[in-house]
């Protein structure tokens, strides 16, 4: 009888130590599910801030490409008119999808291309690099953005607070993203045709 209750008292230890080890695998299980809704969520997250600047972009495409990032002066040479330039950069940014990462790197560039154009006088325009759409960086921006619905979208780089949506086709572009106050926003776009 004794060997009996120790063998029952055995098989009920080992029984409760396998329930606790199938117990804690599925406690463990639940975070990493949850991640992968995070990160779901992210996607679907920052595909929609960008299918929303593009829209934003194509209903104000006029407005946004009336400012004068460029003059001449009297003997004919280029400039870059600063102030527009600023302006057109604070008009991105009231789409309210660029951060101010964005705006920085295009202040940074529009400075670069003021110092170069002071340094190199030239009376032949459009000057270098005033020569595309600026936000889509090509020439046809309508191929773009009269397809923006259609176009396919995938995260190759996400840490939770910056990330990398590739939107495919034959433009091609990189969103870099970041997240600012818990919403994704556009911090810079790529492509291929131009970096």
């Amino acid at each position: 009888m004794r060997t009996f209750t120790i063998i029952l008292l055995s098989i009920i230890c080992f029984q409760s130590c396998k329930y606790s080890s199938a117990s804690t695998d599925a406690i463990t299980a639940i975070p990493a599910i949850q991640e992968e809704a995070d990160l779901s969520n992210d996607t679907l997250a920052m595909i929609h801030t960008v299918k929303s600047f593009l829209h934003w972009y194509k209903d104000n495409y006029s407005r946004a490409n009336s400012f004068g990032f460029t003059y001449q002066d009297k003997q004919g040479n280029y400039h870059v008119a600063m102030g527009e330039c600023e302006a057109y950069l604070a008009y991105l940014k009231s789409s309210s999808y660029i951060s101010d990462t964005y705006t920085a790197l295009w202040k940074q560039y529009f400075m670069d291309k003021a110092a170069y154009l002071e340094e190199n006088l030239s009376p032949e325009g459009p000057p270098e690099g005033f020569e595309f759409d600026l936000v889509l960086i090509t020439q046809e921006p309508e191929l773009v953005l009269k397809a923006i619905d259609q176009k396919q979208f995938s995260v190759t780089e996400n840490n939770g607070t910056k990330a990398v949506l590739q939107m495919g086709g034959e433009e091609g572009y990189d969103f870099d993203m970041e997240k600012v106050n818990g919403k994704w926003m556009i911090a810079y776009i790529a492509t291929m045709n131009y970096d």
